[in-house]
């Protein structure tokens, strides 16, 4: 729609079966992401106005939310099925064989929201089970859950500088953590050693990568 003159510019229907509960621009704005109660995600490129992909059955429950990294090679998925995907949509292996990364075990509740740090260094989740999750990308584990709202966490955002997340609740509040030293709270750490990982490892290098492969 345009706003001088409100008329529609574009009018997509019957996109999806059931409800759209997201949707999204990739960093250069010619291609959509949309998501669904059906279970799918979508991909429509703007200046053709065309489905690109679509992935039926792309979790197991209706998908709540999705972002991309700022690359825009990369599309996150969460999900009522209480995990988070992660696939990447510049290959084949988002058409036909399912997400690069699936993330579980992060949360006990449904997903409502995901954001990607700039970086794509690590990716926060908020659910159902009032927690917002962050997660070491290139290793795919929960590093730190944040506990402190009520009740469901409906929204998260993360500051470019990745010092803060924001939090939005059911329980009509915000909430702003700062996690700039998150990888010396001792919990963290405790993870990395379980996991095998150093903090070498850690480093930048190896989540560029998982994803180039």
């Amino acid at each position: 729609m345009d706003a001088e003159n409100t008329t529609t510019i574009s009018l997509v229907k019957d996109h999806h079966r059931r409800s759209i509960t997201a949707c999204c621009f990739d960093p250069d704005s010619q291609k959509v992401a949309s998501v669904s109660m059906d279970k799918s995600i979508k991909i429509w490129d703007i200046t053709s106005q065309a489905t690109l992909v679509t992935i039926t059955k792309a979790h197991s429950n209706a998908i709540s939310n999705c972002c991309f990294t700022f690359s825009g090679h990369f599309l996150c998925t969460s999900s009522w099925d209480k995990s988070l995907k992660i696939w990447n949509v510049h290959t084949g292996e988002f058409r036909n064989h399912g997400a690069c990364v699936t993330l579980m075990q992060g949360h006990e509740g449904s997903v409502g929201s995901c954001c990607f740090a700039r970086d794509s260094s690590f990716l926060i989740s908020g659910a159902f089970d009032r927690t917002v999750a962050i997660w070491d990308v290139g290793e795919g584990y929960r590093k730190l859950s944040l506990k402190g709202h009520n009740d469901w966490v409906m929204d998260v955002a993360v500051s470019n500088n990745k010092k803060w997340i924001l939090s939005a609740s059911k329980d009509r509040t915000m909430r702003l953590w700062n996690i700039e030293e998150i990888d010396q709270i001792p919990l963290v750490i405790k993870y990395k050693k379980a996991m095998g990982l150093t903090l070498k490892q850690e480093k930048k290098e190896t989540y560029l990568q998982l994803w180039q492969r």
